[in-house]
């Protein structure tokens, strides 16, 4: 591919594309087919390891969950109910059509204006708290959608910089941190944060 033909196609996917139009472009495209690779296995393996210890039977909200990938790591027995949710519709229908049982739904929705119409015992949010104002934000405007006794499940990447203000709210939050762990694979680091509300 050409140095004309990659900016061309950058100025497309970041420039002329913005909020759904662009999330569903990078889906259909297949730009985030990656999220299925082996190394988001241990963050997606540690993620459900939380959920499914601390709220076994709980019902779980996936806040910006793309394609649907972590969904899949579950045991299905170990969860009463999953709603899985997305700014993109491409992403949300396609997982919709493989995933979705009686257990399982899926709902296009932005997370910051998303308001649920039930409460869950954890609100996972992978990889996605970049796309709110603050930790904080995100976190007081979910709170009153968690079950008494619920959790916050929260990865972000620990990219040495870019992120790092991300981390930093995250250990100023006013949310009980009732574990934390870091994964690191052969190309990325993950913090995940376990947090009470």
């Amino acid at each position: 591919m050409s140095i004309f033909t990659q900016l061309e196609d950058l100025y497309k996917r970041k420039v002329l594309r913005q909020g759904r139009d662009r999330w569903n472009y990078q889906y259909a495209a297949g730009r985030w087919d990656n999220l299925a690779d082996l190394n988001e296995l241990s963050r997606f393996s540690v993620i459900v390891g939380y959920a499914q210890h601390l709220k076994p039977q709980g019902s779980i909200l996936e806040l910006g969950a793309g394609p649907g990938v972590l969904v899949q790591r579950f045991d299905k027995s170990k969860y009463g109910r999953y709603l899985v949710t997305d700014l993109s519709d491409v992403a949300i229908e396609a997982a919709r059509a493989e995933l979705a049982d009686e257990k399982t739904f899926f709902e296009v929705a932005d997370m910051n204006t998303y308001q649920p119409k039930e409460k869950f015992d954890v609100i996972i949010i992978n990889e996605a708290i970049y796309y709110a104002p603050s930790v904080q934000a995100a976190l007081d405007r979910f709170a009153p959608y968690l079950n008494e006794g619920g959790i916050f499940i929260v990865s972000i990447n620990d990219d040495g910089g870019r992120n790092a203000k991300w981390h930093v709210e995250m250990d100023a939050c006013s949310y009980q941190k009732i574990d934390q762990t870091t994964v690191s694979t052969n190309k990325n680091t993950f913090v995940i944060s376990v947090l009470g509300a």
